[in-house]
């Protein structure tokens, strides 16, 4: 009954806090998203668990289609002037608690693409279980340039409101202990110094920002949705979660893509190809004069690395041609751009797929998504706490 109750008393935290963040707040291209992660496969999770293969899907994405991925320091140097500008279309990818799949998972992924990425790990979890790191694992990935902050000592609710059977000395030496003893564990164990926390499970309250600076920390992260802007409260820095629940049409959204209509593809929309040596995947922009012709890419995602596409201002139709059969079962074409009224990226993704190749369901991968732009309340969430060998949440 205890963990149910802690169980529900997440969720009603993470509830309360999407009812006011929704996605328009992320579509404006100032400054970076930072993206929060979790688990990549293993252990399975109810929730903040996703499978490698979304995992991939979304760093092709990133890689191939116009983002920068930019550390988690110069999205905070920016906010605080710091750093004058970033680069377009910029994200900021954090990975949470300490799981194993961080280093097998994740490390090997973003070192192929030399994407700088920050670990939030809570020391308490390292060595606990074979799902969690160890800290070999740890410094091998600090040593390798991974940045290493803190989640707190232990992934405890920090607020005094969730602390209440804690009397005011007592509860300051508990927080001073999971705030600054995470701090100095994770400074002894790689050499470098520890400047970011990330708050458990997202929950903050004004009470404990000062306690974080007081602690030593430069920054903190939140689970509350949106954009790291110029001048954004480096303590209460937003970011968007990644969970289980998001297809890939959700997460190009929360990244801030709009729709973009196109016409004339080919493929078109759903069909099954004849296996054949080359093949020009091809559209037009019937808006094509609404668009900034220089930012105009294209994108085949199912490939293991870009191609070469050519775009004609003149008539807004935009090709690739491909060389080499192509391999896989659904292909995936992307077109983007950037409106040139409001500056926002636009695109539109559409499927087609080879032969004998299985049917998916429709709304996991739809023949045509032109990423819409009315969607839901984003989602948020927090971590996950180990005792023991056991997984719980908490």
């Amino acid at each position: 009954m205890k963990a149910r109750a802690l169980w529900v008393a997440i969720l009603t935290l993470v509830v309360s806090s999407t009812l006011s963040a929704r996605v328009p707040d992320i579509a404006s291209q100032d400054g970076a998203t930072v993206l929060c992660y979790h688990i990549v496969e293993s252990p399975q999770d109810p929730r903040m668990e996703i499978s490698r293969e979304t995992f991939l899907q979304q760093m092709r994405y990133l890689a191939m289609t116009g983002y920068t991925v930019v550390s988690l320091r110069d999205a905070y140097d920016y906010a605080v002037g710091k750093k004058d500008s970033l680069p377009k279309n910029a994200v900021v990818v954090t990975i949470d608690d300490g799981w194993r799949s961080t280093y097998t998972e994740v490390f090997p992924e973003m070192k192929k693409r030399h994407f700088p990425f920050t670990v939030f790990i809570y020391p308490n979890i390292i060595g606990q279980t074979p799902y969690a790191l160890t800290w070999k694992q740890v410094r091998e990935m600090s040593d390798a340039g991974v940045d290493i902050e803190s989640h707190s000592f232990s992934h405890p609710f920090l607020t005094r409101r969730r602390n209440a059977s804690l009397d005011d000395k007592r509860y300051a030496a508990w927080l001073d202990h999971e705030l600054a003893e995470s701090k100095r564990t994770l400074e002894r164990a790689t050499g470098r110094a520890v400047n970011f926390l990330a708050y458990p499970y997202g929950d903050y309250d004004h009470y404990l920002v000062p306690s974080v600076a007081h602690a030593g920390y430069s920054a903190a992260l939140t689970c509350d949705f949106g954009r790291v802007r110029r001048n954004s409260d480096p303590l209460r820095m937003k970011r968007v979660v990644i969970d289980k629940q998001m297809d890939f049409s959700t997460f190009r959204r929360f990244l801030g893509a709009g729709s973009m209509k196109l016409e004339e593809m080919t493929p078109q929309p759903g069909q099954i190809l004849d296996v054949e040596p080359s093949l020009t995947i091809a559209a037009k922009i019937p808006n094509f004069r609404s668009v900034d012709p220089r930012s105009v890419g294209m994108a085949l995602l199912s490939m293991a690395g870009t191609l070469p596409y050519t775009y004609d201002p003149r008539d807004g139709s935009v090709s690739i041609t491909v060389r080499n059969a192509l391999k896989g079962t659904f292909q995936r074409a992307l077109v983007w751009a950037t409106d040139s009224k409001t500056g926002r990226r636009v695109e539109a993704m559409w499927t087609f797929r080879l032969p004998a190749a299985p049917v998916l369901p429709a709304q996991d991968c739809p023949a045509i998504d032109v990423a819409p732009t009315s969607p839901t309340v984003a989602r948020t969430g927090g971590g996950g706490a180990i005792h023991g060998s056991g997984l719980q949440r908490r």
